[in-house]
């Protein structure tokens, strides 16, 4: 290779069909990307650059036409623009948005993700990735790189079917395979036939970086690499980050599966089993929609015919007739059951606007009334009482990993939320990591027990409802027993290992 060739290649061009070139943003094996000034419609772009050599096959530069513009046919809110097409001197290009927010590998070196921010970053680029697929377009090289951010912090992917033109082209690759090795699927890195769901396996290394701030798989080489994709077992994340939701690990191991029939059939649905671990539920998301997305919302506005409009108004006004009608009932039933009765406030205001009543356990045994305290007779009958052989549900306890940190055994156990822990061993010490997540130490190689309680919760407009030698089941909306000492609580064993 010549000096003058070297020298050439690196030289960065002043300018590429009318647009001006400002600095090289980039440069890889497959393209080099440069930041240009569109002089005709006034904005800056990126121009993205592929390698002289693929004209040297003669089916290369239609093949090119057609895939690019195909991607640019992806008209979507979470998939970066492509304004333009050409080549220059023989050389391929094509045009997209400038992206001023930076890349996903570029967020991710400044560290993990809390899971709720990575679920809201995967909601928008499973749709955008689940709509090219509807579209037949694989992108072959999802990674975070290929994820960037405009100025509002909103992701875009990019750099849709440009590994499958590198592949198609065979001076370059010599029949080899195309793409980055740390988020290539097992059937990419074989070589085999490949479908939508490479691409949730990329997505899955890309949820498993955000998470733990590393990929999944290492190794001293490229190829290294590419072999534990095909032949290792998906990491559990947990041993990483256990302070992690339990689920995730589920998560990671259905999207990393080698077998792609045992993976999310889409991104969308890898998106919305990551909300509800986020949030609790799916989202309101989904793999089509290309108009009126911001921020997670779709801003969609129908009109009904005037017929069905007038139907829908004519039911509105019937559904509050009815609501007098029914209001007015129980306001004179009320009315002739007070007539007798004291007009003391059963409830006193500051009361009334509380927050929700814990009531702990042993307080739900007493019955007794304050000689001082007037005995207010109800002026509205008490609630049904609960059908008998009702229970107190126990707690859910489940361990989710044991650890050992500078030789100090520790482990992680879930809780529901709003559940109480009580270690009852001396020598061990429990501390909340999360709404749902506590993490236990004590003695290495030694057996503890945590007692865990989920204490009834009684609004304060409930407190009423019911006699006071019940309490009111809001689940069944009728007066239970109150429960014995120790209902609603269960013991867990705390085995902590040895430390080496």
């Amino acid at each position: 290779m010549s000096i003058s060739f070297i020298l050439a290649r690196m030289a960065t061009p002043t300018k590429i069909g009318r647009y001006e070139i400002k600095s090289e943003l980039g440069r890889g094996g497959m393209a080099t990307v440069y930041r240009a000034y569109d002089p005709s419609f006034e904005r800056e772009v990126a121009i993205k650059v592929l390698p002289r050599e693929m004209m040297h096959d003669p089916q290369f530069r239609s093949r090119f036409e057609r895939e690019v513009k195909m991607v640019a046919g992806l008209e979507h809110p979470s998939i970066v623009p492509v304004y333009d097409v050409g080549d220059e001197d023989g050389q391929p290009y094509f045009v997209m948005r400038f992206m001023t927010g930076g890349s996903l590998a570029g967020w991710i070196e400044k560290g993990k993700f809390s899971v709720q921010d990575a679920a809201r970053i995967i909601e928008k680029v499973a749709q955008g990735l689940t709509y090219a697929h509807k579209k037949g377009i694989i992108h072959r090289d999802l990674k975070p790189d290929n994820i960037l951010f405009d100025n509002n912090g909103d992701p875009f992917i990019s750099d849709f079917g440009i590994a499958k033109l590198s592949e198609s082209s065979g001076s370059l690759t010599g029949g080899g395979i195309i793409g980055t090795p740390a988020y290539m699927s097992p059937e990419q890195a074989q070589g085999s036939e490949l479908d939508s769901r490479s691409d949730v396996y990329g997505l899955g290394v890309i949820v498993y970086q955000m998470l733990s701030g590393q990929q999944p798989y290492n190794a001293d080489t490229p190829m290294g690499v590419v072999v534990k994709h095909i032949t290792e077992p998906v990491p559990e994340i947990l041993k990483t980050l256990p302070s992690l939701p339990s689920d995730v690990d589920h998560l990671i191991k259905t999207a990393l599966a080698k077998d792609k029939n045992k993976r999310y059939a889409s991104a969308v649905e890898l998106a919305k089993e990551l909300n509800l671990i986020a949030f609790g539920h799916e989202g309101n998301i989904t793999g089509s929609t290309t108009t009126g997305f911001r921020s997670g919302v779709f801003n969609k506005t129908t009109s009904q015919p005037a017929a069905a409009s007038r139907g829908m108004t004519g039911l509105i006004v019937a559904g509050v007739i009815l609501l007098v009608v029914v209001a007015g009932f129980f306001l004179l039933r009320n009315q002739l059951f007070a007539t007798a009765q004291p007009t003391a406030t059963l409830v006193p205001t500051e009361i009334a606007t509380e927050a929700p009543t814990v009531i702990p356990t042993e307080a739900l045994t007493s019955t007794e009334v304050p000689a001082t305290e007037a005995v207010v007779a109800s002026a509205i009958p008490f609630a049904p009482a609960c059908a008998a052989g009702g229970t107190i549900p126990t707690p859910k306890v489940n361990e989710t990993n044991k650890v050992c940190t500078k030789k100090i055994p520790y482990t992680f156990i879930t809780i529901p939320e709003g559940a109480k822990f009580t270690p009852l061993n001396p020598d061990m010490r429990c501390s909340l990591e999360s709404s749902t997540l506590i993490s236990c130490t004590g003695k290495e190689a030694f057996s503890y027990e945590l007692e865990v309680c989920l204490p009834p919760v009684v609004a304060n407009a409930d407190l009423n409802k019911c006699a006071a030698d019940s309490i009111f089941d809001s689940a069944n909306q009728c007066c239970a027993v109150i429960p014995p000492q120790g209902a609603g609580c269960t013991i867990f064993k705390v085995d902590l290992r040895s430390c080496p």
